[in-house]
């Protein structure tokens, strides 16, 4: 075990104007960063490779499909391996923001930071990947503004969801699908252009997404267009309802109705917390 240990600061990764701190990592034997704790709360999963992960004084192997809560004093590092080099994601933030978000959405739910090491470490089932799949991608967003990352603390709690026993991976026709539905041709289609890009029946994609996915087909698509005006309201300066229709949704209120459905504000709301320096 290591005998020096590096104290981090969330300041040290974050520029300023940022909310937090997100990368993908590849480590090998010979990349791993020092041990040390540091002040701020970390999550981070393993999407490829083998390596091994060293938590106060316990060490065990990692492989792909796991994820990490690590709490300010814990110390740790991550080592990869040759062989196969292990593909991290790392999201690192303050721990206010956490402690905001449970007071505010989950004040009775058991934090989940505050569990035994060995039951801080996840396994993902094939729903829980997908939606940090989605994840990875929003928190990627330039700027990494805040409403992004109580986005994904929001739904923390529903990732850390135990696997259910012999549950079978999401089938990659359907899990293709869903990536597909990200762009205003299928939005346009709605649940129809779900069912092309599937290459199956509209009614075996139904009976799919919900067993799999527990989504139906309107979610689906639902889920895309937010996604896809999320990212259009933080990177362009385009007119709301431009952005509701390429989303196929000539309804306004609708549009509306479903962006603070999935994110909790307006969209212009979303749009000034990404760029506050914007007045329209």
């Amino acid at each position: 075990m290591p005998k020096d240990c590096l104290h981090f600061k969330i300041a040290d990764f974050v520029r300023p104007g940022e909310s937090y701190h997100f990368a993908q990592t590849e480590l090998t034997a010979g990349n791993a960063a020092r041990y040390h704790d540091h002040d701020f709360h970390e999550v981070f999963w393993v999407t490829r490779g083998r390596g091994e992960h060293l938590l106060n004084g316990r060490t065990e192997p990692l492989a792909a499909g796991r994820l990490f809560l690590i709490r300010p004093k814990d110390r740790h590092h991550v080592t990869g391996s040759d062989a196969a080099p292990l593909q991290i994601l790392n999201l690192a933030f303050p721990s206010r923001y956490w402690t905001e978000v449970r007071r505010r959405y989950f004040p009775r739910e058991r934090d989940a930071f505050v569990r035994s090491p060995v039951d801080r470490a996840w396994p993902l089932d094939a729903r829980a990947q997908a939606a940090l799949e989605h994840w990875a991608e929003r928190l990627a967003t330039p700027g990494r503004p805040r409403v992004v990352l109580d986005g994904f603390l929001m739904e923390l709690p529903q990732l850390l969801q135990a696997p259910a026993a012999g549950a079978k991976p999401v089938p990659e026709w359907l899990a293709q699908a869903r990536r597909g539905m990200a762009g205003p041709e299928q939005f346009a289609g709605g649940t129809q252009a779900l069912a092309r890009l599937a290459g199956r029946s509209p009614s075996h994609v139904a009976r799919a997404a919900v067993r799999w996915l527990g989504q139906t087909p309107t979610e689906i698509v639902n889920e895309g267009r937010m996604e896809f005006s999320a990212h259009q309201l933080t990177e362009t300066t385009r007119p709301i309802m431009d952005i509701a229709l390429d989303c196929g949704l000539t309804n306004l209120s609708h549009f509306y109705a479903l962006f603070r459905r999935r994110f909790g504000v307006s969209p212009r709301r979303y749009r000034l917390q990404a760029h506050p320096t914007v007045r329209g």
